[in-house]
């Protein structure tokens, strides 16, 4: 399947909690939608990113591309989206508000439903991902270990992807490597050869990386 075969549009939902905010997203549907797996992905840093930041970009085209739904979507604050940006305290709420949406869509497999996070989504997605026992998976980019090192509230213990740089400055493998070994349940670690924090110039290696195992992971069964 072409990058041009799928349909991208824009959808809008709120997150929840109360107040709720309205978010904007954009919706990658894959072409012959059918029983499709789901990624939800989380941008970077919300004062200097946003969804269309060209990793996630990328990602959620090649994703659809593969058959897989995937949703891009502005934290509160960022872009047109409601709300002030929290630095990580509410915006949990948005990516669970993001999950509501995407297994409300038609034709998709809600027991293969994926978290992919770029940066601060990486570290959103670790923080909310096991509280909400529908994310079977979560791919952490780029992940701010300064955040990550002060601990998570509970342990993810499904299985998790981590990729990072390999000139990575904000998440370097010598930190990440101890990091990722204590924690439970299946892990993996992908470094992306030659690139640094946020992947800039190095996307396409970094889409094979999360691509690959995405598909791997989605023909599992029972995972």
């Amino acid at each position: 399947m072409t990058l041009a075969a799928q349909a991208e549009r824009a959808i809008s939902f709120y997150s929840k909690g109360q107040p709720a905010c309205l978010l904007e997203g954009v919706l990658h549907e894959p072409a012959n939608i059918k029983a499709a797996p789901v990624a939800i992905l989380c941008h970077p840093q919300p004062a200097s990113s946003n969804m269309n930041d060209p990793l996630i970009v990328a990602l959620a085209r090649h994703l659809a591309a593969a058959g897989i739904l995937a949703i891009r979507f502005n934290f509160r604050g960022v872009g047109k989206s409601q709300g002030q940006q929290t630095d990580g305290r509410l915006e949990p709420l948005d990516l669970a508000g993001a999950i509501d949406l995407a297994l409300a869509q038609r034709n998709i497999n809600p027991s293969k439903l994926c978290v992919i996070g770029h940066g601060f989504g990486a570290y959103i997605s670790l923080l909310y991902g096991p509280f909400d026992p529908r994310i079977r998976t979560i791919v952490a980019i780029s992940l701010p270990l300064f955040r990550a090192m002060a601990g998570f509230p509970r342990p993810f213990e499904r299985p998790k992807l981590f990729v990072t740089g390999e000139f990575d400055e904000i998440c370097p493998l010598h930190k990440l490597e101890p990091f990722v070994e204590q924690m439970t349940g299946p892990k993996g670690i992908k470094v992306v050869t030659g690139a640094r924090h946020l992947m800039r110039g190095y996307e396409e290696p970094a889409v094979t990386a999360v691509i690959n195992y995405i598909k791997k992971w989605a023909a599992m069964p029972g995972v």
